[in-house]
């Protein structure tokens, strides 16, 4: 268990954060940085018909579950394409989807595909060559194919099975073999990171090669497992883990090598304390260079629960600081749809112009995929969270709308794309109105829409 391994970590955080409030500028003459994932040096120097240059993209990517499609989404004209991979020249096979990542130009797209029989999961990079959003066409070519193990891997996860009738254990979380989550980029690097989640492992990928790293794979016992990924503050000297499996209570704190794209180990974060704690974490979101908030998923014990807890959390929202090494809890639980706490499992979250929004999914307890919630919460005091309100289906969300699972903001903080993998919908937020104003459905040809990644984040 990851709580015997905790550390203090507020030495390590000193030093790491002592050069973190730095620019781009700051890296230029200094060579143990490494390259910019902009690649700016890389982009022609004309502009395809209707969409790429040297310029930031208004561009979102997804896969789907179901149909194994991509999707590309531009939020701007609010036009979606989608294509069958199968028509790219290269494309390996018949192959289960789970993540994508996209440069902030949109000229190279990342797809990561699950473990099955005959394959191994991969990352997949595809160069756009060219786009038509009127006409609703694209044009990819493969780059490289990169096979993260061998087929029919198993998933490595811990055995664990319900207690009680409050916390399920859904087969879509145990059930399967390797997936490859959490598509992140190291900020002023050409390095982006993926987790392993079903084995002990981060993999890195290089940039300007499309290839593994030379520190790929990174496997640290007690760390690297159960985890979704590694989310870096925006200077890229502290990386945050989560522990995104039942009864894993820490945040595992990284610090990143950007010349290599090795990661140190600093330390972890516990989410309450051996008796009383909550777990499941699936993102990070830093609000600055020193915090950043998670949101915990797990409503109830499970068979993995360890003797000495004698309570888990329920679902709730976490202040982390990297500096003191300590969480505090500041949203609780509520058990009323319109009670001013978190209602369902919160899988997401983003914080824009001052205010976090929690995509609050029903995917863990027995009422799987029942409904799907955005809850709203003024951030003015980061200690002290206050209600706005709660974003319901059949009201303010399409009727029959469930799970809402990933959040992705637009560079600009402009809107907010929200994925449910079990409704099949892709809604644009206004964070200005706190509206709906853009809904993508099974009308559009979505059927398990997943791994939404804006062109310009980081994750």
């Amino acid at each position: 268990m990851k709580l015997s391994r905790m550390v203090s970590i507020t030495a390590a955080c000193v030093l790491a954060l002592s050069a973190g409030f730095v620019s781009a500028e700051d890296f230029e003459d200094d060579d143990d940085q490494g390259e910019t994932h902009f690649r700016s040096n890389q982009y022609p120097n004309y502009q395809y018909p209707n969409v790429y240059n040297k310029y930031l993209q208004p561009v979102v990517t997804a896969i789907d579950y179901h149909t194994r499609v991509i999707y590309l989404f531009n939020y701007e004209i609010d036009k979606l394409i989608i294509v069958d991979p199968a028509s790219i020249v290269g494309w390996p096979g018949d192959l289960p989807l789970q993540h994508t990542g996209v440069l902030p130009g949109a000229d190279v797209i990342y797809i990561t595909t699950d473990n099955t029989e005959l394959h191994s999961s991969y990352i997949i990079a595809l160069r756009v060559d060219h786009i038509d959003w009127d006409a609703g066409s694209v044009t990819l070519s493969l780059e490289s194919v990169l096979a993260a193990d061998s087929p029919n891997t198993p998933a490595e996860l811990p055995f664990v099975e319900p207690v009680n009738d409050v916390q399920d254990v859904p087969n879509w979380i145990v059930g399967r073999g390797t997936q490859l989550h959490g598509f992140t980029l190291l900020p002023f690097t050409k390095y982006a990171y993926l987790a392993e989640w079903t084995a002990d492992k981060m993999r890195v990928i290089d940039l300007e090669t499309n290839n593994f790293a030379s520190v790929d794979p990174i496997s640290i016992p007690g760390y690297t497992e159960q985890t979704h990924g590694v989310t870096f503050n925006k200077s890229g000297t502290i990386g945050l883990g989560t522990g995104y499996f039942f009864d894993n209570s820490v945040i595992d704190v990284y610090e990143p090598n950007r010349a290599t794209g090795d990661l140190q180990v600093v330390g972890q974060i516990q989410l309450g304390n051996e008796r009383r704690h909550a777990a499941f974490t699936h993102y990070v979101y830093w609000l600055d260079e020193r915090f950043a908030l998670t949101a915990s998923m797990q409503l109830d014990k499970t068979s993995l629960t360890p003797a000495t807890t004698r309570k888990i959390i329920p679902p709730s929202v976490w202040l982390l600081d990297t500096l003191e090494g300590t969480a505090t809890k500041i949203i609780r639980h509520t058990n009323r749809v319109n009670g001013r706490g978190v209602f369902r499992s919160p899988s997401d979250l983003a914080v824009v112009n001052g205010k976090l929004y929690l995509a609050e999914e029903d995917s863990i307890d027995p009422t799987f995929g029942e409904d799907g919630y955005i809850s709203i919460w003024d951030l003015t005091d980061r200690y002290n969270p206050r209600f706005i309100k709660r974003l319901k289906p059949g009201r303010d969300l399409p009727e029959g709308y469930a799970v809402a699972h990933t959040i992705s903001p637009t560079p600009d903080n402009r809107h907010l794309l929200v994925a449910s993998w079990v409704s099949g919908y892709v809604l644009k937020l206004d964070t200005q109105t706190d509206t709906i104003v853009k809904v993508w459905g099974p009308g559009d040809g979505l059927v398990q829409p997943h791994g939404l990644f804006s062109a310009g984040s980081d994750r």
